[in-house]
């Protein structure tokens, strides 16, 4: 990784954001979700992360602002007025602007679970920023692999090819660009990353996608059915994995995560965990319909409040 020491501020913007939203809870997920990228820092009420623009890295410093968020850009020369623009689109996106919160907060305060997430979490936005191959990565890895064993692997992507910059102060790496891994043999992956059969899944889709560009943005702005049709047309890329990057009203479980929902749902456990996804995955569609995702993502996030109140069993 190159380690720079040349970004300088560039530019210092103030987003509006529409109400309902909170920073804090939005970039900062109690359940521990990044932003942007694994390594980014969240302290004193700021943000420290990154991005890429047209392939350039630059570092994003944010904080809550009176109306909104306060942006400064870290780069290693200025930005073009067209360059800019579309930073703070992408930024804007990435905070949630486009999400219907009012809407589901009105839904929301209807049913027993999702009322007490969302005034512990009021103004908590599911947004994260347009990095379709760092989705792309976390899909993969995931696939087959405990949660720790994923993070592993993670990190030690991130470690040998990421994008290690230095602004403010602070140090952020990047998730890997696509050229630099599909120029990788697959065989490179397996043995320094241990990725295992994922090797060859990840460079086809980083080749994949150097081939036919595409964007989070892009897929989200289609109807979620073509969104996801879309995103399984990346090697590696099934169902599961498009659900995951997609994220939109459909929710793709998994064995953690169907036990937590089965025992909030149906109020119990199931005995094989596994075998009902399918079925738990259709009651959170027939009670939640096209609020599934945002439902998912406000009840992981305030599983210790729920603790309290429900029997969870995965929750210590």
């Amino acid at each position: 990784m190159n380690l720079s020491d040349r970004y300088r501020a560039r530019g210092q913007f103030d987003l509006t954001t529409s109400e309902p939203f909170d920073f804090e809870l939005t970039v900062a997920k109690p359940a521990g979700w990044h932003w942007s990228t694994p390594t980014e820092v969240f302290t004193g009420s700021t943000l420290w992360s990154g991005t890429y623009l047209d392939d350039t890295p630059v570092g994003l410093k944010m904080s809550a602002a009176k109306k909104g968020v306060s942006v400064t850009v870290f780069a290693q020369s200025a930005l073009t007025d067209h360059e800019e623009t579309k930073l703070l689109a992408a930024i804007k996106s990435g905070l949630g602007e486009d999400e219907e919160l009012d809407a589901f907060y009105n839904f929301a305060r209807d049913d027993p679970v999702l009322s007490i997430t969302v005034q512990d979490l009021y103004g908590m936005r599911a947004g994260r920023l347009d990095d379709l191959f760092g989705r792309v990565i976390l899909a993969i890895t995931l696939q087959m692999a405990p949660l720790k064993r994923s993070q592993d692997m993670m990190a030690r992507l991130l470690e040998r090819y990421g994008t290690r910059i230095l602004f403010d102060g602070r140090q952020v790496v990047l998730w890997p660009r696509l050229f630099t891994i599909a120029n990788l043999d697959p065989t490179e992956l397996r043995q320094e990353i241990k990725l295992g059969y994922r090797s060859e899944r990840l460079v086809k889709a980083a080749r994949y996608l150097t081939e036919h560009p595409m964007s989070l943005r892009e897929l989200l702005c289609e109807p979620e059915k073509e969104a996801i049709k879309d995103a399984m047309e990346i090697p590696g890329i099934g169902t599961y994995s498009a659900g995951l990057i997609v994220g939109q009203s459909s929710v793709q479980l998994d064995v953690w995560s169907v036990v937590i929902i089965s025992e909030l749902l149906l109020g119990r456990k199931p005995r094989y965990p596994r075998q009902e996804i399918n079925a738990v995955t259709r009651a959170m569609r027939d009670r939640w319909g096209k609020w599934a995702w945002l439902a998912f993502v406000y009840i992981v996030n305030d599983l210790p409040k729920l603790a309290t109140i429900y029997h969870l069993s995965r929750v210590t």
